[in-house]
């Protein structure tokens, strides 16, 4: 098992080795060079990133370059086409960490291919100007309201359901996706988006009417499933590019209907 000096953590804001942190905004600041020589110079064994979306997929592949287990933040990248190369690579994961919650497991066991089953998902969250004025407010950095708030839900729906053949996006701004996935057995209308009121926010995931209440807090992140991620980690087990494929292609297709490119 990997002690804690054997990882190495590249965030946006910090670098966490042993019990060593300090702030790391100078590799991002001064540019690609600096945080590509900081994986150079490690000898840690796991680089774990935690920085802006567009940043995942060079920093993985430097990482895999340099011979280090990677698990990354979601998503892996926001380009399809990036996830497929990373998946030629050897022990590379990501961060979906609704897979360990109890809820998914009790429905890995229950859901029946020969049923038919209605979904309903609402993720409505409220998020401040300052989110918006980051890159999290970027398309091109962040993949956009589906890919950064929806990426875990539509994952653990093709998880659970398999890929849509048949994917509509019927309305999409700056912070609001709407449409309908219809898959083999299932029909989904689902809405992502950060413009909920404070006191409005709801993360509704129902199945033929039961709701599913996978996370009733701010962020997902509060649920404290990475601790299942990280042990899977140093086990050389977790979501791999192949298991997270589906679900950014199904977001790609949604865009594209709509002629958005990230």
């Amino acid at each position: 098992m990997a002690s804690a000096d054997t990882i190495f953590w590249l965030a946006w804001s910090y670098i966490l080795r042993g019990r060593q942190l300090k702030k790391l905004f100078d590799y991002f600041q001064n540019g690609e060079e600096a945080w590509r020589e900081a994986i150079k110079k490690t000898d840690a064994e796991y680089v774990v990133i935690l920085g802006p979306n567009d940043l995942h997929y060079p920093i993985a592949m430097a990482a895999a370059d340099a011979g280090k287990v990677v698990l990354s933040e979601k998503p892996l990248s926001i380009k399809s086409e990036h996830v497929r190369e990373l998946a030629k690579r050897p022990n590379i994961f990501t961060v979906l960490q609704l897979h360990h919650h109890p809820l998914v497991k009790q429905l890995e066991k229950e859901i029946s291919p020969n049923k038919q089953y209605k979904i309903e998902m609402d993720i409505s969250v409220h998020r401040d100007e300052h989110y918006y004025k980051s890159w999290k407010g970027e398309l091109t950095r962040s993949g956009g309201v589906l890919v950064n708030l929806g990426i875990h839900y539509f994952d653990i729906l093709v998880h659970l359901f398999g890929k849509p053949e048949r994917a509509v996006l019927t309305y999409l701004d700056d912070k609001t996706g709407i449409g309908t996935l219809e898959g083999k057995n299932y029909f989904c209308n689902f809405k992502v988006s950060t413009g909920a009121e404070r006191n409005n926010q709801r993360r509704v995931f129902k199945i033929n009417n039961v709701d599913y209440n996978f996370s009733s807090k701010d962020n997902l992140s509060y649920e404290n499933l990475h601790t299942d991620v990280y042990r899977d980690l140093i086990r050389g087990l977790g979501a791999t590019p192949a298991m997270v494929l589906p679900s950014v292609e199904l977001i790609e297709e949604l865009y594209k209907s709509k002629g958005v490119y990230v």
